[in-house]
């Protein structure tokens, strides 16, 4: 049970925090989160490895035993000449190869998203969670490590969030229990003072989720509305950002020059000083593209299911992100040149 607890009582924080709602703490209840999740993730990986250990054991001892067989020196090929054939030997090691966990793999489930793909894979999470996860993770380092934070959204990404995470906590299986009359009251209230066994103590991860969710609660129109305009307004300050290099370009500029202008390869000087070769590369976004951005992040407007929503969000914004930067910069040296700043 303290396992439990040690995740409860961060999901409980993150509650307080919600409700405080500012955005130091809303800032605090995202890394919180993330933690969360990472560390029952972590937990649900191990026991898929733990789960695998024998036919994992197995497949090494039949690996070796293949390797003495090939070996260049006889007394190896000696010690490995009994046993299966060497048909049936190759046969148990591509059985054992489909349904075990190779060592590279168990390597690479130590980073984030990685261990989400590994889970889904192995349907321990649910597939639409993934990109919902990846992203907010995404926010959470920003934060964490680069001291950026997306003021603008982040109550409803928390909110998103702490839904998400009640998922996670809703597909963790607990494994083995150790009973511990010293749980504090985080993990206490969620047996309603009664006997673990008569409720059910294995099925505690999926009440406690159920009851969070309730007390928490996602309002999904509000949080659709908030990332709708949230989007929108990013992305009509992008036309306007587009527009307003085209207006400040030296020599005149045709529609598009803008967004052409900031796709410019750092080894073609010829495009940044000639206007009709800028015009003649094929470059990946065009306005139309900008256009698709503001369609796409209005149709959000009706979407009901909260991970699609989600993901939407995440996906829009790594395609317009980059060029969002790049606008920005160009806007802020073009006033910084006019002694406007």
């Amino acid at each position: 049970m303290k396992r439990l607890e040690l995740v409860i009582v961060q999901f409980e924080e993150v509650k307080r925090l919600i409700e405080v709602g500012r955005v130091p703490q809303l800032r605090l209840a995202h890394i919180l989160l993330d933690s969360a999740v990472e560390l029952i993730m972590h937990r649900m990986a191990e026991a898929v490895f733990d789960a695998e250990r024998y036919d994992f054991d197995r497949l090494g001892k039949l690996r070796r035993l293949e390797a003495l067989r090939k070996s260049d020196k006889p007394l190896n090929r000696q010690f490995g000449a009994s046993g299966p054939s060497d048909d049936d030997l190759r046969a148990e090691i591509q059985k054992l190869e489909k349904v075990v966990t190779s060592t590279t793999q168990r390597k690479k489930t130590t980073e984030f998203g990685k261990r989400i793909d590994f889970l889904v894979g192995k349907k321990k999470l649910p597939e639409d969670l993934a990109p919902v996860l990846k992203k907010l993770h995404d926010y959470r380092n920003e934060t964490y490590h680069r001291d950026q934070h997306r003021v603008e959204v982040i109550r409803p990404a928390v909110l998103i969030y702490f839904d998400a995470a009640c998922t996670v906590l809703d597909h963790y299986e607990l494994g083995m229990l150790i009973g511990d009359n010293s749980l504090g009251p985080e993990l206490a209230r969620f047996q309603d003072g009664t006997s673990p066994g008569r409720q059910g103590p294995f099925e505690l991860p999926q009440r406690v989720a159920k009851q969070l969710r309730e007390e928490v609660g996602l309002d999904l129109d509000v949080v659709r509305t908030a990332l709708v305009e949230h989007l929108l307004g990013r992305l009509d300050d992008l036309e306007s950002g587009l527009a307003y290099i085209e207006e400040n370009t030296t020599g005149g500029a045709i529609s598009g020059d803008g967004i052409r202008s900031m796709q410019i390869a750092d080894d073609d000087p010829e495009a940044i000083f000639d206007k009709q070769a800028l015009r003649s590369r094929k470059y990946p976004l065009t306005m139309k593209n900008v256009q698709s951005w503001i369609e796409r992040a209005t149709a959000m407007e009706s979407m009901g299911d909260k991970h699609a929503l989600f993901t939407e969000l995440a996906a829009l914004e790594d395609a317009f992100e980059d060029l969002e930067q790049k606008v920005l910069k160009a806007v802020w040296a073009i006033d910084e040149a006019a002694n406007m700043r």
